[in-house]
């Protein structure tokens, strides 16, 4: 995964929206890669639960900016 998301200053929104969706969307894999390896060494049960919230947000994200484009 890369350090920072970089996004062109002068690319047209459209372009400028469907670089974070792919960047969420490469998060949204490392994100879920974090929550099985903390479900695999028996985490406590709210780190996990806290971590497992926050991947659900991300895909509501991921959800909503992808609506988003297809109504570009």
């Amino acid at each position: 995964m890369g350090d920072l998301i970089n996004i062109a200053p002068f690319a047209h929104k459209e372009e400028k929206l469907q670089d974070v969706v792919n960047y969420l969307d490469e998060l949204k894999d490392e994100l879920a890669d974090i929550v099985d390896e903390f479900e695999g060494d028996d985490a406590d049960g709210e780190t996990v639960k806290a971590l497992t919230d926050a991947l659900d947000a991300l895909e509501d994200a991921f959800d909503a900016l992808n609506e988003a484009l297809d109504e570009l």
